[in-house]
């Protein structure tokens, strides 16, 4: 039986790391563990948030031999999904001098997670979807017994073509532009 983050002892921790405190090492536990339910919840992997959300949150170089033993996952659960993060561009190869095991490090510019997390979805969510309702449309368009269920498909349709134009928009703005759009929601004169 695989053993999870839950049961992996508290002391635990990859050699750049100091010994982490109760509330530290509780603190890790929650957020890893929440991402693992956002991932699911996103359609995505929940080993592969968790992996993620423990190299983001620590802030450390980690060996995938680390991380598998963290977390309690397979040796191949891990490979298979540092791959993913590293296509997604959140992650990221290490490499010390002297030292020949391979590092993973999670980006840390929020921004930059933003825009590459964006990207990917677009490409394997929203283009899709896109590419099936303009199909969609242009059979309904062509069949006037149709013109309801084309009324439903266009306004879908024009909906995600927004989203679209918005991601495209957000997608080809410098990283530190970005960060503009905090002040939107009023960002700066919230307290936590």
């Amino acid at each position: 039986m695989m053993r999870r983050m839950e049961d992996t002892p508290a002391v635990f921790r990859p050699e750049e790391m100091s010994e982490p405190s109760s509330d530290s090492e509780d603190l890790i536990k929650e957020f890893v563990g929440h991402w693992g339910l956002m991932a699911r919840a996103w359609g995505i992997n929940s080993s592969m948030g968790e992996l993620f959300a423990l190299l983001y949150i620590t802030g450390t170089d980690w060996t995938a031999d680390d991380l598998r033993h963290r977390l309690g996952v397979s040796r191949g659960n891990v490979s298979m999904n540092l791959r993913e993060l590293l296509s997604w561009g959140v992650v990221h190869k290490v490499r010390r001098p002297g030292k020949r095991r391979e590092l993973f490090r999670a980006e840390t510019d929020v921004w930059t997670l933003f825009r590459k997390i964006l990207s990917e979805r677009k490409r394997r969510e929203l283009d899709p979807s896109l590419s099936v309702l303009d199909r969609a449309f242009q059979v309904a368009d062509e069949d006037p017994s149709l013109a309801e269920l084309k009324g439903r498909i266009e306004a879908l349709r024009s909906f995600f073509r927004l989203i679209d134009s918005m991601a495209v928009q957000l997608l080809s703005r410098p990283v530190g532009d970005l960060a503009d759009f905090s002040r939107i929601g009023g960002e700066d004169d919230r307290k936590p």
